[in-house]
């Protein structure tokens, strides 16, 4: 009978038996360690997570201060290039740099007798004068001569609506006509084959009609210093202190006020009350006198384009009336700021762009901010008169 191992031998095989095992398995990670270089990973994501939460909140209060100044800074303390200031345009270097790329022309353009129709790409033989303008509407175009008043079809027909025309105007979707004969108004609903009377009015001598407010016909003064609205139920109510009421598709409006010397002010007007009311301010700058005579209200309503000798600015109403009752000498806020001739007759062509013209070329300006060139399709030169578009 063999004897059993000695103890000696016992723990000599065990040990090594243990250092083979040692030798095979993978080293057991350092705990301690790990959990410290974890630690420290997570402190650094931490940290670079909070200052750029640091950063983005100072982004957002620069960008919320530059807000809330432009909303409620007064005109003297104004950038002179910014909110309330004089936006300059010169020849080679807008202000506002022109966006990538070309607008299409979109909206119809006078020359003469000639009409261009952007929708199709044709030329229109107007066939007479076009003294009291052109406007487009979904029957066609309407043409007003001296004392005439005319709708030109889009098959090229005429169909002669009304003569011994002391003036004239069109509603906000082309659907309606207000014409004046001396101290008669009668209003009319246009359809392609002419017009079918809806209504007709006494007016005092000397009134003519400019627009529509909602579904009241806007009057001025043959002299343009005082302005009234004619209800279909034969109400004409009279407003003064009234510079100038700008027509809309809404029962609230822009209008001009005289303001301090030199520095007019921007109304809000309404007729929801059956009358013509003046109701919010909504700012004061010696451009909207530059502008008053040319300025256009967007079909929604919202936004007021009015051009002056620096270029155009499209002015928010409703913004307006907000910033000037936080701040008695706000400017208007204006939203977007273009190049454009003084004089220039700009043209809504949607509820988002405006087109004007800036030395002998137009200009798309959207209620974005951004501007492109219009690209006139070949053949038709520069110098064109833009036709209103009500529809």
């Amino acid at each position: 009978m063999k004897s059993a191992p000695s103890e000696t031998e016992a723990t000599r095989a065990l040990r090594e038996m243990f250092a083979a095992q040692a030798r095979e398995v993978p080293v057991a990670q350092d705990l301690s360690g790990v959990t410290v270089r974890r630690a420290r990973k997570l402190a650094r994501r931490r940290a670079a997570l909070g200052g750029l939460a640091a950063t983005v909140a100072f982004v957002l209060t620069i960008t919320g201060i530059g807000v809330w100044r432009q909303w409620t800074a007064p005109v003297e303390q104004s950038d002179l290039a910014g909110s309330s200031g004089r936006v300059e345009f010169e020849a080679d270097a807008h202000q506002v740099p022109m966006g990538s790329g070309t607008a299409p022309l979109m909206v119809d353009l006078v020359l003469g007798n000639r009409l261009y129709d952007a929708t199709n790409g044709t030329w229109r033989d107007l066939k007479g004068g076009t003294d009291s303008g052109v406007v487009r509407t979904q029957s066609g175009w309407l043409v007003g001569g001296s004392t005439t008043l005319r709708l030109l079809r889009t098959d090229g027909s005429q169909v002669p609506l009304a003569d011994a025309v002391d003036g004239w105007a069109v509603s906000a979707d082309g659907s309606e006509v207000a014409v004046v004969r001396g101290e008669t108004l009668q209003l009319d609903r246009l359809g392609r084959d002419g017009l079918q009377n809806l209504v007709t009015g006494a007016i005092p001598a000397g009134w003519r009609p400019i627009g529509f407010l909602a579904t009241a016909v806007l009057l001025t003064s043959s002299d343009r210093s005082q302005f009234a609205v004619w209800r279909r139920d034969g109400t004409f109510d009279k407003a003064d202190g009234l510079t100038q009421v700008y027509p809309s598709f809404q029962s609230d409006t822009f209008a001009v006020v005289p303001g301090s010397v030199g520095r007019p002010c921007l109304v809000r007007v309404s007729v929801s009350s059956g009358h013509l009311e003046r109701e919010d301010a909504a700012g004061c700058h010696e451009f909207l006198e530059r502008g008053a005579a040319h300025a256009v209200v967007s079909p929604n309503g919202q936004n007021l384009a009015t051009p002056f000798d620096g270029g155009l600015w499209i002015i928010n109403l409703a913004r307006s009336v907000t910033a000037a009752s936080a701040n008695g000498a706000a400017a208007p806020v204006w939203i977007a700021a273009c190049a454009s001739d003084a004089d220039a007759v700009p043209v809504w062509q949607d509820d988002a762009t405006v087109i004007t013209t800036f030395r002998g070329d137009l200009v798309a300006c959207a209620v974005d901010g951004t501007q492109r060139a219009v690209q006139a399709p070949q053949g038709v030169p520069s110098g064109g008169r833009l036709v209103t578009i009500k529809r």
